[in-house]
């Protein structure tokens, strides 16, 4: 049975670099159903490709191909690499940690191979262009049901890279935080958890970079412009504005610090 394809990028879409590697899965998969989870991911930024990959497994068929391309490395000495995970999923991509959350989120990895067969890759092999020539190939082959070792020569699962999520940092009164994640509506998502607040004391009412934030359970909790905490649909705590941007009010982009008290 053929499987369902989740395909992730920092491609954008001005190029043609993501419609080329639909048309290289269609070609080789073409009743395997592609998910385009994103090809916003910021450039190079392979911490948030790893983050959103993994947030999004839980709702993804549970035998699905995740290819993700974000890759800074590409060209380099850094592994292709085909991973299989507890769920049966496969994930197939660089080896640099973008798979990593991903696979734990479906149980951890249990197999894996360096994407290196002559009869899976497109040839000649750009330096540059790995989504096409590498990944898609191979992403299309296994939903088609190639098995993961016909791919490449074995690794050891604990030699590939991982990521690991920065925690928040609790103490009485206060959370020091990172902002993990502003999406498009200008939403800022930090790595703290309910639990965290609970924690560190903090009640209702809380305060962030001199403004107030109430706690609420949804946007329109407070009055329109005004900034609030709420717990997202990833089960985080996200500062918000109602019907505005929390980023720019606050000045916060991904990876930025900020102290909830």
């Amino acid at each position: 049975m053929t499987r369902a394809i989740v395909f992730l990028t920092d491609y954008g879409l001005v190029d043609e670099f993501v419609g080329v590697c639909h048309g290289v899965m269609r070609r080789i998969a073409p009743d395997a159903p592609v998910v385009d989870l994103t090809h916003a991911i910021p450039r190079q930024d392979v911490m948030r490709g790893a983050m959103t990959l993994g947030r999004a497994a839980r709702f993804m068929p549970q035998d699905a191909v995740y290819v993700g391309v974000v890759d800074p490395g590409v060209g380099s000495e850094r592994r292709s690499v085909a991973v299989r995970a507890a769920s049966d999923a496969l994930l197939v991509g660089p080896d640099n940690g973008l798979l990593s959350l991903a696979w734990e989120a479906a149980g951890g990895a249990t197999a894996a191979v360096e994407i290196s067969a002559d009869h899976v890759l497109l040839h000649p092999v750009s330096r540059t262009f790995h989504g096409r020539d590498v990944f898609a190939p191979a992403a299309a082959h296994l939903a088609i049901g190639m098995p993961l070792e016909e791919l490449g020569p074995p690794l050891p699962v604990e030699e590939l890279t991982t990521l690991e999520l920065p925690g928040p940092m609790v103490s009485a009164g206060a959370i020091g935080a990172r902002v993990t994640g502003v999406d498009g509506f200008g939403n800022v998502q930090l790595n703290v958890t309910p639990a965290d607040l609970e924690s560190a004391g903090l009640g209702p009412l809380l305060s962030v970079r001199g403004r107030q934030a109430p706690r609420v359970g949804i946007f329109g909790d407070v009055a329109q412009g005004q900034l609030a905490a709420i717990v997202d649909s990833q089960g985080q705590v996200a500062l918000v504005v109602n019907r505005g941007s929390a980023a720019e009010t606050l000045g916060l982009s991904v990876g930025k610090t900020v102290v909830l008290e």
